[in-house]
């Protein structure tokens, strides 16, 4: 008769208890203690000796005569504590399931295939054993196992197959089938495939995220029902955290889409001030032109034009340029950049924006003492730094207007600029989220301003504080490293 476990449990808590009770009374009669003392004394030992011996001997059930109960939920407790966060690298999260199946339940090999959407298969990602060869393989999203897969929504045991196989009525077309099956299945080295399913909304149906494919055992015995729902157990963990990994992925590919996106967003507020901007002295430019021939041995038109030519063509350059350093994409440059001309770009392309909103820009620094202030930085990246900042300050300060203030100084190793605004403040309890991505106060924007511009500066090591209250303006002050 096969004995279970409970029956083992019982049979062992008896003798255990029944050899507690035997020494109490061989003590009783050698020691001649009286009933209550030996009471008192069996309570005792029942207290303290009792239930530690009953743990011990029940563990020492699982090990010797229940292993792969003990070790499965040793693998599962496992499983759990390496993922109780979801991981954003789905390759190392890809080689933890095959390593502990392949490990825990000694299997001759183990992998893991993960969809890919972008090339619509289905790619092994990691293996342990002879599975290990089976990295970088991928089957298409058509193949028959995988539409068996989805279609049942279950395991597929290779056993199970070669049984059904050997019936003899067979149709000829299911035969077929399960002759496929068997022979993908091979390719892969399985021997069982576990499915690993999503029903969430983010794939809008139930969707094959990836199959556990597990090699035979090494000890040659089957896989059981319970070997099977504990492997459905650990698949429909994995659900949950290969659709996290999916997510971040797909978050991480679009990163740099986005930040182009809010720069051209940014952009798009400054064209028509722009095209204002440098339309005034192409007007002057084109009619000193068509009056150069006619006037220029006038002295007064003469004097004009050299006083004023050069400061409007100034103004158009401090423009493109300005310009072109905020649209510029490329690797990080640090070098000496002077911030009073990083300073003056900035506010020659938010020109128009700056008069159209009567903000009136207060310098607190001046070209020629500011000219040796230089701080390591990149000199086309820094200006989106101030375009963003004094832009909101701008914005924040709305149609009435207001003071835009901007010091500029150096305190020991560190550049600091200040831009000051007069506008309404921000409010305690969203000062300290400015920051975040896609946090935005504003009806059209898109919250990513302040948070490209903190990132930024952090790779410039730098740092970027707000000093704000309700009522009573913003100042933001950029920390910046000093040039030696």
């Amino acid at each position: 008769m096969k004995l279970n476990k409970t029956s083992l449990y019982s049979i062992l808590t008896a003798l255990l208890t029944g050899s507690i009770v035997f020494l109490i009374l061989i003590g009783q009669q050698l020691i001649g203690f009286g009933s209550i003392w030996a009471g008192v004394i069996g309570a005792l030992i029942i207290t303290l000796i009792f239930q530690p011996m009953r743990d011990g001997i029940q563990t020492a059930v699982d090990r010797l005569f229940f292993r792969s109960r003990y070790d499965y939920r040793s693998i599962l407790n496992k499983y759990g504590s390496t993922l109780t966060r979801p991981m954003s690298d789905l390759d190392r999260f890809s080689r933890i399931a095959p390593y502990l199946l392949w490990k825990s339940m000694k299997l001759a090999d183990a992998s893991i295939m993960i969809l890919d959407r972008a090339n619509h298969c289905y790619l092994v990602r990691a293996g342990e054993g002879s599975g290990d060869e089976l990295v970088g393989r991928s089957i298409p999203e058509g193949s028959l196992l995988i539409r068996e897969m989805i279609g049942r929504q279950k395991e597929i045991d290779g056993e199970e197959l070669g049984s059904a196989l050997k019936t003899g009525d067979l149709a000829v077309e299911e035969r077929e089938k399960l002759e496929g099956l068997l022979s993908e299945m091979a390719a892969l080295k399985a021997a069982l495939m576990i499915p690993s399913i999503s029903e969430s909304e983010y794939f809008n149906k139930p969707t094959l995220l990836a199959t556990l494919n597990l090699g035979k055992k090494l000890s040659g015995e089957p896989y059981s029902r319970e070997d099977v729902d504990f492997l459905k157990t650990l698949a429909g963990r994995a659900a949950l955290n290969i659709e996290y990994a999916f997510i971040f992925e797909e978050l991480k590919k679009n990163q740099a889409q986005v930040v182009k996106s809010e720069k051209l967003a940014a952009l798009g507020t400054t064209v028509a001030g722009i095209a204002h901007e440098l339309k005034n002295p192409l007007t002057y430019l084109l009619n000193v032109g068509q009056l150069m021939a006619a006037s220029w041995d006038n002295p007064t038109f003469k004097d004009s034009v050299l006083k004023m030519l050069p400061s409007e063509v100034e103004r158009m350059k401090l423009i493109i340029d300005g310009l072109s350093d905020y649209s510029k994409q490329h690797e990080l440059k640090i070098e000496p950049v002077e911030m009073g001309g990083v300073i003056e770009k900035a506010l020659a392309i938010l020109g128009y924006e700056i008069k159209k909103n009567n903000v009136s820009v207060i310098k607190k620094f001046s070209a020629e003492k500011e000219a040796g202030v230089l701080a390591l930085a990149d000199k086309y990246r820094i200006v989106q730094v101030f375009m963003n900042i004094i832009a909101n300050a701008v914005q924040a300060m709305g149609e009435k207007g207001g003071d835009l203030s901007i010091n500029i100084r150096k305190n020991g190793n560190e550049v600091r600029v200040a831009i000051a605004d007069t506008g309404p403040g921000i409010p305690a309890d969203k000062l300290q989220r400015i920051f975040d991505p896609f946090y935005t106060t504003k009806e059209t924007g898109t919250g990513l301003g302040l948070s490209i511009t903190k990132k930024i500066v952090d790779e410039h090591k730098g740092s970027i504080d707000v000093d704000s209250r309700a009522g009573g303006g913003t100042t933001f002050t950029i920390c910046l490293p000093a040039a030696a």
